[in-house]
């Protein structure tokens, strides 16, 4: 009987029952009950709504549900019963074809009912044929349809069709395995293909809950069975895998169920704000040097590392023929056997594997070199015993073999990566055991510790084939074992109260000494980890056209050896912290810094080295004077280009550039600006004459570009004789995916020109983005506060003021329009974005060129910088 409203009173009551019901749920999951207890409840409550409203249907429609046509089917994760608290149903009316009207007819009343009942409905209408059909041309069709479940209806339909989707599945197993797995791939591309991303997707991200259904759809296709617990009892898990699993699935479940019930609606990304709620949640309250919001994402690692693991094996296996037995093998090294497809030790190698680690590198040389993975069962032996054996004294044979492993560079990422899963490189390192899916709580770093350090590692061997400058210089080390321990441990520091850098000094001499390396090579890590931000640091935030900066880097690193590898350290470093974080601007920095340090430790005679790098580049521009240009004033303007644009200009193009300086005779100011594949971003190049008051150039531009949507990630400014101010910024256009047509760079320039009109008083307007809210979650986190700093040491003449922030639309406007209103004058800056993070430097005096000492007046900077950095976007 319909309702008032139009809604049949089964809609109504169905309803307010999912309502009422996901209310009691959520009661039971506050007092604690399991995930998988919830789920199963809620899928229940769903099951009684479905075959109420579909006797209602049935009733409506005159249906005679006893003629064996028709079937209800849930399939998903609502077939499995694993359905979060708001997440989609999935049904399928599976019918015969003789019963296509009545099934188009019942399907009608019975999807509409369930949606205006409350729940996320995804309905397909579909004969077993037809089903069967489709999830052989479609992975996503094939995965869902796997975990059917029959609600109501025809038993014998429901049989036939998964007779017919089991047994087809298995002759087609190895077409759907690759299918299945090419769209895992896929989306973990999209979701995160390290399970140690720090903003990971619970379902998505490797580990996630998708590795657990990925195992169950390729053991469906296989084997013919989904079922983890039945898979184990057929010998394709062993039981302390299913162990495994089921303990981190009932973690996972429990935690997207709390997700879900806190957003009131679908939500599976654990971003920043998630994971402090979820932290304080979980009981976690923090220790001296550790967030609680690490220690429960360190939690959240570990189980979802040993999901990856297992689901991978398990993949690996399905896709196998039948293994050959044991008894066929090659022997190796007495105690090791090399397969047609793994690795494997005996029974007596096995006992000696789980007790000494040097036995463990010696099999990972075997398999290295023989190109074969360690067999499963071996490798869970293994580490099974080493997350047990308690760190000791390691022998000279163990030495050995870990230092001539750290030599290579060939897979050394991934042998470290393997010794790591192992658990055995902690018995070499054991600072690595602190490290162990440790979180690094900021907007930085985008990995937790232990997975960015390894990575930084496999940044550097990459240089191996690199044609680069750095490619170059890497090749050319002697030795290259000390770059590559100083990379791996560098880090290390981190998750204790004291400064980083200085615990991994500490960590490196003791890893030194652990090793028994030379007292040279021990001086020269402790060194590298030590100071391992020092060349970032200087070349990012300090005036380099100012060779004082040089000097005393100089000074710290001491020699030409120490400083090339801390170069390559710097650049391993900043590559492994995430997607787009070095680009040229900054490796250009980082190579300028080591061209004007190095000419300090080499004796150069006149006419070689450094300065003469610096005076050929300059005679190759003033070569291509044109005729017309007076060649005074060419030379001044050459002459007068900072060191770092030489460096990485290319003549021609440096002369273009100077030559455009010509327009500022008729023009108050001229801007233009150029495509640069390899960092996909614009350069734009403003250059103007400064005379009378000033008129803040600066925050004019950085409005300007703010303003046409334009996110700036690097900025340098210098002066030109006879007051010209040129200003570079390299920048992501947000309106393009790639390079933005001519016409686009062509306005950006005239709008630049137009806000640098002293008459123009306009503010710039910033565009905000379909959706954007004044102010997300992720912004209003405090862990990274804002910071300002002031230097009056470093510079003779000027003052340095350095910001660090998190980034947001207008951050740099708002903060160089303080510096103009606090009558500041601009000299230099540095302007460097790191994913979400800015560090913006800028070289000030006051009106009549002094340091800004008085303290007054500092704190009245800092306060205005503060208000704006916060108040920005």
């Amino acid at each position: 009987m319909a309702a008032a409203g139009g809604l049949p009173q089964a809609v109504i009551q169905s309803r307010e029952r999912l309502t009422q019901g996901r209310l009691k749920l959520r009661a039971q999951h506050d007092t604690g009950s399991p995930g998988l207890q919830v789920c199963v409840r809620l899928a229940d409550l769903v099951d009684s709504i479905v075959l109420d409203l579909y006797q209602a249907a049935a009733d409506h429609v005159g249906l005679d549900q006893a003629d064996g046509q028709i079937a209800i089917v849930a399939h998903g994760g609502y077939g499995r019963r694993d359905v979060a608290p708001y997440s989609d149903v999935d049904l399928m009316l599976l019918h015969s074809k003789g019963a296509s009207k009545s099934a188009a007819q019942l399907a009608k009343h019975l999807s509409q009912w369930i949606v205006d009942a409350g729940c996320v409905l995804g309905f397909s209408l579909r004969t077993p044929a037809q089903a069967c059909k489709l999830a052989w041309q479609d992975a996503t069709v094939f995965s869902s349809l796997a975990e059917s479940r029959l609600l109501t209806g025809s038993i014998e339909l429901f049989s036939g069709y998964m007779h017919g989707l089991r047994q087809g599945a298995k002759r087609r197993s190895r077409k759907i395995i690759h299918a299945v797995q090419s769209a895992r791939r896929e989306e973990r591309r999209k979701f995160g293909e390290t399970v140690f991303l720090l903003e990971p997707n619970i379902k998505r991200s490797r580990g996630g809950l998708r590795d657990i259904q990925l195992m169950r759809w390729v053991g469906f296709a296989k084997y013919g069975e989904c079922d983890l617990e039945k898979l184990s009892q057929l010998g394709h898990l062993t039981p302390e895998e299913y162990q495994v699993l089921r303990k981190g699935f009932q973690y996972l479940l429990r935690l997207r169920n709390q997700m879900h019930f806190e957003a009131g609606k679908p939500q599976d990304q654990l971003d920043r704000s998630l994971q402090m709620g979820l932290a304080e949640w979980s009981g976690f309250t923090g220790e001296d040097g550790i967030l609680p919001v690490e220690q429960f994402m360190q939690q959240y690692f570990e189980h979802t590392s040993e999901i990856s693991y297992s689901s991978t094996h398990f993949v690996k296996n399905a896709k196998s023929p039948t293994q050959l037995t044991h008894s066929i093998g090659l022997p190796v090294q007495r105690d090791y056997r090399v397969g047609f497809r793994t690795v494997w030790a005996t029974r007596s190698g096995l006992e000696r594997l789980k007790r000494d680690p040097a036995a463990v590198l010696e099999l990972m040389s075997i398999s290295s070199r023989h190109g074969k993975p360690i067999e499963h069962q071996t490798w869970r032996e293994i580490r099974s015993a080493m997350r047990d054996r308690k760190i000791t004294e390691i022998d000279p044979v163990t030495i050995e073999r870990f230092l001539e492993l750290m030599s290579q560079s060939g897979k050394l990422a991934e042998q470290l990566r393997r010794l790591h899963e192992l658990r055995v490189l902690e018995q070499v390192v054991p600072a690595m055991a602190h490290a162990h899916c440790l979180l690094q709580f900021n907007q930085y770093h985008k990995y937790t510790v232990d997975a960015h350090s390894i990575r930084a590692v496999e940044c550097v061997t990459e240089l191996e084939h690199d044609k680069s400058l750095l490619g170059v210089m890497y090749r050319k080390l002697p030795s290259r074992t000390i770059l590559h321990l100083a990379l791996l441990i560098h880090d290390l520091g981190k998750g204790f109260p004291e400064d980083h850098s200085e615990v991994g000094r500490r960590i490196a001499a003791e890893t030194a000494d652990r090793l028994r390396l030379s007292a040279q090579d021990k001086e020269t890590l402790m060194f590298l980890v030590h100071r391992h931000l020092l060349l970032a640091h200087t070349a990012f935030r300090f005036d380099l056209s100012d060779n004082e900066a040089a000097v005393k880097f100089a000074a710290v690193v001491g020699s030409s050896e120490r400083l090339q590898l801390l170069l390559l350290l710097t650049y391993a470093d900043l590559a492994s912290v995430g997607p787009g974080v070095v680009n040229q601007w900054k490796i250009d920095l980082l190579l300028q810094l080591h061209y004007q340090t190095d000419a300090h430790f080499r004796d150069d005679k006149p006419g070689e080295g450094f300065h003469a790098e610096i005076a050929s580049r300059q005679a190759a521009i003033l070569r291509l004077r044109p005729q017309q240009v007076d060649e005074q004033w060419w030379q001044d303007r050459v002459t007068a280009l900072p060191i770092g644009y030489l460096m990485r200009t290319d003549a021609s193009l440096a002369a273009t550039e100077v030559g455009n300086l010509q327009q500022l005779k008729e023009k108050p100011s001229i801007a233009w600006g150029r495509y640069i594949e390899a960092q996909r971003a614009v350069e734009y190049t403003i250059a103007t004459r400064q005379s009378g008051r000033p008129i803040g150039t600066f925050h004019r531009i950085t409005g300007a570009l703010s303003s046409q949507g334009m996110q700036i990630i690097a900025a340098d400014i210098h002066t030109q004789p006879d007051q010209i101010a040129w200003d570079r910024f390299l920048v992501v256009d947000e309106e393009f995916e790639g390079a933005p047509p001519p016409s686009r760079i062509e306005s950006v320039c005239q709008k630049i020109n137009e806000a640098l009109d002293p008459e123009n008083l306009k503010p710039p307007v910033f565009p905000r983005k379909w959706g954007q809210k004044v102010k997300t979650a992720e912004e209003e986190l405090n862990i990274q506060p804002t910071q300002v700093r002031f230097d009056n040491s470093t510079s003779d003449k000027q003052t340095i003021i350095t910001l660090f922030a998190y980034d947001r639309r207008g951050l740099l406007y708002a903060v160089s329009r303080v510096l103009f209103d606090m009558q500041l004058i601009l000299h230099s800056a540095k302007i460097s974005t790191h994913l979400d993070q800015v560090v913006d430097v800028f070289y000030v005096t006051d009106m009549d060129g002094g340091k800004i000492t008085e303290s007054t007046r500092l704190y009245m900077i800092r306060q205005r910088l503060l208000q704006a950095a916060q108040s920005a976007g």
